[in-house]
């Protein structure tokens, strides 16, 4: 801190794993602080705690060549990034700066912080969101302002699925938080999976090597450059991969600032923060949207047995669980038809367009129910209808859910064949 000119510094006592103890006068929770080591540069961090007359310090960089005595030197500013329309089109870090290590003269700087969004300054979900993917458009259809999370494991399609609603979605501007992400995935999801749609978007990273605090800030850094857009009236699509390893990096931060830990070490604080992230999406009374997309990883592709993912199941407006079994066989994106859902579509969409996805679903449940059996030839033509009626249309049904990730299909095109299928179902002419 300053006192009258004077710099009081503060004094590094102890160095543990990823964090530091040190005396640091005038320090509070949150506050940015300047570690000079006696020899090296500086490096900058965060008081995330205290223990007695001493606080917790995580850097955001690496420990090394620091030691106890010496100085910390407690910023008279909040950690921040910077934010606007300059930066469309560029991948910069949690602070807002751009990786390539252009000059950005024109951003707005502003505090990394979650503010709570009043319910009474929200607006009524009411407007489809058409991200582009025709099963999800036509059976899971989504609004602008909701939040859904992706529930998959390691290999079934996640992140080209985000990449595929990143692209073709009708948002205005997209905000793209890769938190915990291996580096050599930043640069292939950018230019492969992203592609053109770097244009409209801003592309947060924060790599899985990097200290769990950065992590952390790398999410919530998302949600203020995606409040930034919606406040001037923008419909934003705020994609983050993966919030686990968001709640992953706020464990660590817990367990190191001595909250006690709960089923599979999770700290309090790490369903605490999840809530505030997904619910600074919505559709908001200045005009502009957040439509949150978020994907979960599954631990043994069941989402009961993952704390993070069990409880965000009801935080979230609707949730599209990729299926393994789908991803094998070929069908991606793979997503399941039956235990994906979207708690608005009611509201949404027509009565005859909810019908029509309804009618699928049904079927398709009723057919895995017996799929078993089917597979182990012991089922019986005749004995159900339902199940009859996908054996003769499996190749119509398969087309239908199977789509090119460089194409996008739009909301009108994914209704319309949505209706051709259901009338081939029936034995209709389509």
């Amino acid at each position: 801190m300053s006192l009258r000119g004077v710099k009081v510094y503060g004094k590094i006592v102890k160095v543990s794993g990823i964090y530091l103890e040190a005396y640091n006068p005038g320090s509070a929770t949150g506050d940015l602080v300047e570690i000079r080591p006696s020899t090296g540069s500086s490096i900058y961090g965060e008081v995330i705690g205290f223990n007695e007359d001493r606080c917790i310090i995580m850097p955001y960089g690496r420990l090394s060549g620091i030691k106890p005595g010496d100085r910390v030197l407690v910023r008279s500013e909040h950690v921040s990034t910077l934010t606007g329309s300059v930066l469309l089109g560029k991948v910069v870090n949690p602070f807002g700066e751009p990786l390539d290590g252009t000059p950005v003269f024109t951003a707005e700087r502003v505090p990394i912080e979650l503010s709570s969004v009043n319910p009474l300054s929200r607006e009524r979900i009411g407007k489809v969101f058409d991200t582009g993917v025709r099963s999800i458009n036509a059976l899971f259809t989504l609004g602008k302002g909701q939040k859904v999370g992706i529930f998959a494991g390691a290999g079934v399609g996640k992140s080209t699925l985000l990449g595929m609603i990143t692209n073709y979605s009708s948002a205005d501007v997209v905000v793209l938080a890769l938190i915990g992400e291996r580096g050599r995935e930043v640069r292939e999801f950018v230019e492969d999976v992203l592609g053109e749609g770097l244009r409209k978007s801003i592309v947060v990273v924060s790599t899985a090597d990097e200290p769990p605090v950065v992590k952390v800030k790398g999410a919530l850094s998302a949600i203020v450059h995606a409040r930034h857009f919606a406040s001037r009236g923008a419909d934003v699509l705020l994609v983050m991969d993966s919030i686990t390893r968001f709640a992953m990096a706020q464990r660590e931060i817990g367990l190191a600032a001595g909250e006690p830990p709960t089923l599979k070490g999770y700290t309090p604080s790490v369903f605490h923060m999840m809530t505030n992230i997904v619910e600074s999406c919505g559709s908001f009374r200045s005009g502009g949207s957040i439509t949150g997309i978020f994907s979960v990883l599954v631990e043994g592709d069941d989402i009961s047995l993952d704390p993070v993912a069990d409880a965000l199941v009801g935080v979230f407006d609707g949730h599209i669980v990729l299926s393994r079994k789908r991803a094998n066989a070929g069908l991606f994106p793979a997503v399941d038809p039956i235990r994906s859902l979207s708690r608005l579509m009611p509201r949404l969409v027509s009565e005859e367009h909810l019908s029509m996805a309804m009618y699928v679903r049904e079927l398709l449940s009723s057919f895995e129910s017996m799929e078993d059996l089917v597979n182990l030839g012991l089922y019986k033509r005749g004995s159900n209808p339902a199940v009859d009626r996908v054996l003769e249309n499996k190749e119509a049904i398969d087309a239908f859910f199977r789509q090119d990730y460089r194409t996008g299909i739009s909301f009108d095109r994914s209704v319309e064949d949505l209706r051709n299928l259901y009338l081939t179902l029936r034995g209709e002419q389509a």
